[in-house]
């Protein structure tokens, strides 16, 4: 998921003034001076992706094939530590485009904890496995829709510091109390989804601490991908440039414009030091009567 070459616009920048002469006023990271690789003429790339009430919205330059060559050379200069925290950052984004794509207020945020002497992380990989396994065959008897989930276990196996527990977002139907009753090694603490105007992302980036070497989360299969769309426009690199030195104050009135049933949430600009151009990425959330709720199924 994501542009091959968003890695490279790893600047941000924010409107500390206005076009003059050419230049443009990025706190240094974004000027006149010509970067390293140029984009050329092939024009800018728009993608929407969709998942439940959540619209984010990327533009990005079109590589050529020589540019995009010199573009991939550029990004096997990084720094292991940008490889790893991009990677991480993508796979946070992912997490909370799926979350926001099939949970709402109805699901619950289930924490489970260990009484007593907490197990090794792979006893509470099975562990898991088979609470789940439990919770699959009452939803069946009961007649509720399939198990949906997402969970992440965090912790530390020695004890000395936060203990192994499990965070895991599940679909609703089943109480607290029943929960509690069929996880039998601790407590179940169990809230429903509260959605802000960012959706579910803090839930999301909270269950997804850093844990090395280890996978951040796990989902069933069922879940549904977010919906993405692009499209191609034909404009020029110096065009964007001066679109993108207002576009943080004219973001809201631009995107709503474009897109009448969400509301602008946050715009992210990145800039790079090696490629020309501009990254833009925009979240939205639909509105409260903006469409119909998102299907769960």
């Amino acid at each position: 998921m994501g542009w091959e070459f968003a890695d490279l616009f790893d600047r941000s920048a924010e409107r500390s003034g206005s076009l003059l002469d050419g230049e443009w006023d990025t706190d240094g990271y974004w000027r006149d001076v010509p970067t390293e690789i140029r984009v050329g003429r092939m024009g800018y790339r728009t993608r929407t992706i969709k998942a439940g009430p959540r619209l984010e919205v990327e533009i990005f330059p079109i590589f050529g094939r020589e540019t995009a060559g010199r573009a991939r050379a550029a990004k096997r200069n990084l720094t292991p530590e940008a490889v790893q925290r991009n990677n991480e950052e993508r796979s946070k984004r992912r997490l909370i485009q799926l979350i926001d794509a099939n949970f709402d207020e109805r699901d619950i945020h289930l924490t489970l904890t260990y009484q007593g002497t907490p197990p090794k992380y792979e006893q509470a990989q099975a562990d898991v496995k088979n609470f789940l396994r439990t919770v699959k065959r009452k939803r069946e008897k009961n007649g509720l829709d399939p198990l949906k989930y997402i969970y992440t276990i965090e912790g530390n196996e020695d004890g000395t510091r936060e203990r192994i527990h499990v965070h895991m977002v599940i679909n609703g139907g089943i109480s607290r109390e029943e929960l509690e009753a069929i996880w039998g090694r601790g407590y179940a603490n169990a809230d429903n989804l509260q959605p802000d105007e960012n959706g579910l992302e803090a839930l999301a980036r909270y269950i997804t601490k850093q844990q090395k070497n280890r996978r951040k989360w796990a989902r069933s299969r069922n879940l549904k991908k977010p919906k993405q769309r692009t499209s191609d426009t034909k404009v020029s690199n110096a065009r964007v440039k001066r679109l993108a030195v207002d576009f943080p104050n004219s973001a809201k009135e631009i995107m709503e414009k474009l897109f009448p049933e969400y509301g602008h949430v946050k715009t992210i600009m990145r800039y790079s030091d090696v490629v020309d151009g501009a990254y833009i990425r925009c979240v939205m959330r639909r509105k409260p009567g903006g469409g119909k709720r998102h299907d769960r199924h």
